[in-house]
């Protein structure tokens, strides 16, 4: 399983050093025109950076071409003064092609871009658009057309090995998804170019769409490149409170072979949904609902070869069973196309899929697990493994499948409910009391009986890659469902909150804005400093304290000044242990709250690191302060955050080789306890 870092502070600080440590001798532009903006983006080499002036711009179209950049060299940096400090309204958009661009630290608010996307990575006949990253930006109601009869994208991504991170898209309120993967034109079934993007860590919030249809939040692909390998990854967003009407497709699958995990859907209309495409993998995602009036669809399934497991989907409000069955936690679709018709047709019923280890708790009405979902056709699934699953129902069936679905074929083992009834004829499903016990890591702990109790563990060691949904590893007989109970090593994966995704200085949902928040040692103790805007019906600032960066106590609490603009600075007096991480609680009159950017400081016993030569051609020696210590890591990490090389620590004199890396900037992290407590950027030049 993939290890996402717990300290907000680390990302914070790859994204600043990502734009500060460039090649030598590159070249920075600051404008503050439309003109010069284009001109110095057209010409841009790589390694510069081309800023854009703090303010409020209203440039229409933006559109540039670059021939410049290389994915070998160091990117192209188009980025805003300081984040969140250059806002673009009214008809600003933005359309571009070019490789290897960082596009980061804009605001686009209030504005309207019509039938445009408002940002496009485009992709022309001649020149396609690569390794593109957006990153730390934020699109707030850019939809003004108040009769909401323009539908456009927010984030529209043509080429392909792009990512998209880090950024916040909150009152999306007019048709067509707020981010789209597009693929090469072709004829269904014709297969497009695979893209590889990576859609990760953003924060999607107030999704409305009165049109039902087209109202998604993430579509990778459409229907006629349905047949297409797009080996995207969607993993680690957070979406809350999605209220479009009929539209249950918050994340939209139409290509092959993507991989959605470690996302929170929390609240909102609708799930995930596999609508064209084969062999995607859905695991590790949370599916959470506490709202009646929210129609949450937990995770349809759809085609062929998708594997479905490891997921964690609570409080579902299914449809009853008299009507369509689309809405239950886990549904596996009928089709009206097989693979003998060729059209790109409506649906293609799940064929060889597998749904294993996933848990299903305090769902309402309808069905768990809804086999034959009669919405898609008269095509029946086949081939369907149903596996070592946990539904836990408040009202209706554990499952479901359509009487008229005599030729459905099904395996079922291993799999426990608690339900007044379990809805279909089928061995493999065990009757028990399922008595969940308190909240824990953000998810409902399953009783002690699922322990153990899977059946034909080896079976799905590859499967689940010996991990379950938390990313603990799973013991020799696995648990049923979502959770190890007596699981070893740390909880890495839960439900996501708002302060650990999106653009962490736009922090939209309190009536105060955070502008920045520093830590720094002074005297024999810490000075904690920070300055705000808006500060609206604020009531204070509740000042914590951790040395593990998760586990959090408060060490002061400080009024709010109740200010336009305001400054704080708060000096704790304290012993500094190895590793010191600080947070700002930001505390609503009416009680609601938000979360700064974790900061960390390091105390005088750390270790001190020289890199030498800076810039470097082939070795780069490390000396490190005090003993050598194996547990110690050094990583080397390039300027697009990505890793290149990884050591543990042998001596306190290091010479590292660096001869087969490209020149470039890049920077090292030293990394004690598993956290990183230290980065030193350098370059290679040659």
């Amino acid at each position: 399983m993939a290890n996402r870092p717990n300290n907000i502070s680390i990302i914070c600080m790859m994204i600043a050093l990502q734009l500060l440590v460039q090649f030598a001798h590159a070249t920075n532009y600051t404008v503050s025109t439309k003109t010069d903006l284009v001109n110095k983006m057209t010409a841009a080499m790589p390694s510069d950076t081309i800023t854009v002036a703090n303010g409020t711009y209203n440039f229409d179209l933006v559109g540039f071409v670059n021939t410049n950049g290389s994915a070998s060299l160091a990117p192209i940096v188009l980025r805003a003064q300081t984040p969140g400090g250059v806002i673009f309204n009214g008809t600003t958009k933005f359309a571009f092609q070019i490789t290897n661009m960082v596009f980061t630290g804009f605001v686009f608010k209030n504005g309207n871009a019509g039938a445009s996307s408002v940002l496009k990575v485009g992709k022309g006949s001649t020149l396609p658009s690569y390794y593109c990253r957006i990153t730390n930006n934020v699109f707030d109601n850019y939809n003004s057309d108040t009769a909401l009869l323009q539908k456009n994208a927010w984030v529209e991504l043509d080429g392909d090995h792009h990512r998209v991170d880090h950024n916040t898209f909150i009152n999306k309120s007019n048709g067509t998804a707020t981010i789209i993967v597009i693929y090469t034109p072709v004829t269904y079934p014709a297969k497009a170019v695979s893209t590889y993007n990576r859609i990760d860590s953003n924060y999607f919030k107030g999704r409305s769409y009165m049109g039902a249809n087209e109202g998604e939040t993430i579509r990778v692909g459409d229907a006629a490149s349905a047949r297409t390998d797009g080996y995207n990854i969607v993993e680690y967003n957070l979406v809350e409170d999605v209220t479009t009407s009929g539209e249950l497709e918050i994340f939209s699958n139409k290509s092959h072979r993507n991989t959605y995990r470690y996302n929170t859907i929390r609240n909102s209309n609708g799930g995930i949904c596999l609508r064209f495409g084969r062999y995607c993998n859905v695991y590790g995602n949370f599916i959470l609902n506490d709202n009646p009036a929210r129609q949450a669809a937990g995770i349809r399934i759809i085609d062929k070869g998708h594997k479905v497991f490891n997921n964690y989907i609570e409080g579902v409000n299914g449809a009853s069973l008299s009507s369509d069955q689309k809405r239950a936690s886990l549904c596996i679709y009928n089709g009206n196309y097989s693979d003998s018709t060729l059209g790109s047709g409506e649906y293609f019923a799940a064929d060889s899929c597998t749904v294993a280890f996933n848990t299903i708790v305090n769902a309402v009405d309808g069905a768990g697990i809804a086999l034959g979902c009669v919405h898609g056709g008269t095509i029946q699934p086949k081939g369907i493994t149903l596996a070592n699953n946990l539904v836990k129902m408040s009202s209706g069936n554990a499952a479901y499948m359509n009487a008229a679905n005599t030729l459905l074929t099904q395996s079922s083992e291993g799999n426990i409910y608690d339900a007044a009834s379990l809805g279909i004829t089928s061995t493999g499903w065990q009757n028990n009391t399922l008595g969940f016990g308190a909240r824990t890591n953000g998810i409902l702990v399953a009783p002690s009986l699922v322990q153990d109790a899977a059946i034909n563990t080896a079976n799905y060691v590859s499967l689940l890659s010996a991990a379950d949904g938390q990313g603990q590893t799973r013991s020799s007989i696995y648990d049923v469902g979502f959770d190890e109970l007596n699981a070893t090593g740390s909880v890495i994966i839960k439900p996501l909150s708002p302060n650990e995704v999106g653009a962490l200085y736009y922090l939209s949902v309190l009536p105060v804005r955070l502008l920045d928040f520093t830590v720094k040692k002074n005297n024999n103790g810490v000075l904690l400093s920070w300055n705000v805007a808006e500060e609206i019906n604020m009531k204070q600032y509740e000042l914590e304290q951790s040395t593990n960066g998760s586990s959090f106590s408060t060490i002061a609490t400080v009024t709010a000044k109740a200010l336009a603009n305001a400054a704080y600075s708060y000096q704790y007096n304290a012993v500094l242990q190895t590793n010191n991480y600080y947070r700002i609680k930001m505390v609503n009159a009416d009680g609601s709250y938000q979360y700064s950017p974790i900061r960390s400081i390091a105390s005088k016993e750390d270790l001190s690191i020289k890199l030498y030569p800076n810039p470097v051609q082939n070795f780069i020696t490390v000396e490190l302060s005090g003993a050598a210590n194996p547990q110690n890591e050094i990583v080397l990490m390039n300027a697009i955050g990505m890793e290149v090389k990884r050591m543990k620590q042998t001596s306190i004199t290091m010479n590292i080789d660096v001869k087969n890396l490209v020149a470039g900037s890049y920077y090292l992290q030293l990394i004690q306890n598993k956290q990183v407590v230290s980065n030193h950027p350098f370059i290679i030049a040659r």
